[in-house]
């Protein structure tokens, strides 16, 4: 039949709508803004452990469908102009076995569907809430979770995995937590209380707006934690296991958590990742009025926020809405105004103000059909997300609290 390798396709849903990333599980901002972060974080432990080893041995806890191989070995080289025939740190033949574990069933049926023929990639259900697995096998360089599949677990069952962790491991290691940050903006209701504190939680999100109805989103109980109890967690599985360890924390998104656009844990929703979903993709621009951050709906629980978090909120604040009045002066060619932006912003962040100022000074060089939708836009969702990344640590007010522990001894 002429027409049978277009029925085949057909049915492999080769010939369905593509969806943009402005919404769902892969948007623009996981994509662009998240995973990128998580790369560059985890970047320096895994080039130090390929300097001691010519493979390495991983384990992803709540792997999903086999997402973390694919992040993992997708992590760019470290200078990338000079880099041009090497471009991933990690290549998968640099991976002795990359060992998956998560409580879906379903998850590893996939992740067999999308690395099965990986001789190196295996997968195995089991709970992590009753701690390693015992056909976990040898030890690991790289103890991964990614997208708070570690939140699953209380503060106890954390506890008591981290310290297997470090019992299981050899000489050197790393330990990847990927957690729910206690004193995210997008849940003031959960500022008070202990970490580890399980409390409700959905992937509503994963949804478009008009088909978040109460009959499919599920709820699920989770853990949101601060900083300084992740770090005293870590410290004394350490001190229990005869280990050193050298840690670094990272708040993850702050203002463009999923359920700043939903909101639902503070009844007020801010589509802010929604409109850098727009930056980010080449055929939509932003809208800046949409853009500028209001946190106003705040102020009633502002006293659950311990100091710190509450000051790099407001920093943070302040910085996002100068990259927003700077692109607005940029377009009325207000100098004076834009001056004062630059004066009064870090000096990473004017650094790059200043390049956001030259390209669009020079917007006739770049030969595309939509130069804000395809130049500026991306460019301008850099700029915010780089101002979030260059903080140097971690109060617990992202959406993810991700946190890098070298382990020695």
């Amino acid at each position: 039949m002429k027409t049978e390798f277009y029925e085949t396709a057909v049915r492999l849903g080769y010939y369905g709508i593509e969806r943009s990333g402005l919404v769902g599980k892969k948007d623009n901002v996981r994509k662009y803004w998240e995973d990128i972060s998580i790369k560059l974080c985890i970047r320096p432990a895994i080039e130090k452990l390929l300097d001691q080893k010519k493979k390495l041995r991983i384990v992803d806890f709540g792997c999903g469908g086999g997402e973390g191989f694919e992040l993992l070995t997708h992590i760019p080289v470290n200078n990338p102009v000079d880099s041009f025939n090497k471009e991933f740190v990690l290549d998968p033949a640099d991976i002795e076995i990359y060992y998956g574990l998560d409580l879906s069933g379903s998850m590893i049926e996939q992740g067999l569907v999308n690395y099965g023929r990986n001789d190196n990639v295996m997968f195995e259900q089991h709970d992590l809430a009753k701690g390693l697995p015992l056909t976990i096998g040898p030890s690991y360089d790289i103890y991964f979770s990614s997208y708070a599949s570690l939140s699953h677990l209380s503060f106890d069952e954390l506890a008591t995995l981290t310290e297997q962790v470090m019992m299981h491991m050899g000489s050197t290691g790393c330990i990847i937590f990927d957690l729910l940050g206690k004193y995210s903006p997008e849940w003031p209701r959960y500022w008070r209380g202990s970490s580890g504190e399980k409390k409700p939680y959905n992937m509503a999100y994963l949804y478009p707006e008009e088909e978040r109805t109460d009959d499919r989103i599920e709820t699920f109980e989770c853990s949101f934690w601060s900083p300084d109890e992740l770090r005293g967690l870590i410290e004394t599985a350490a001190f229990n296991c005869g280990r050193k360890t050298g840690t670094i924390m990272n708040d993850r998104s702050i203002f463009v958590g999923r359920h700043m656009d939903t909101g639902i844990f503070n009844d007020s929703s801010r589509r802010y990742r929604y409109q850098v979903n727009r930056l980010f993709d080449r055929d939509f621009r932003g809208v800046l009025d949409e853009l500028e951050v209001d946190l106003d709906y705040m102020q009633p629980l502002a006293a659950d926020l311990p100091q710190g978090a509450r000051e790099r909120v407001n920093n943070y604040k302040k910085q996002w809405n100068y990259v927003i009045a700077f692109i607005e002066s940029l377009q009325e060619g207000n100098r004076v105004l834009m001056g004062n932006i630059l004066s009064h912003s870090a000096p990473l962040l004017a650094e790059d103000l200043e390049m956001i100022s030259w390209l669009y000074k020079n917007a006739a060089r770049f030969p595309v059909a939509d130069f804000w939708a395809s130049i500026m836009g991306p460019q301008i969702a850099c700029v915010l997300r780089n101002c979030e990344m260059n903080y140097p640590d971690a109060f617990g007010c992202g959406h993810g609290l991700f946190c890098v522990v070298e382990v020695t001894g």
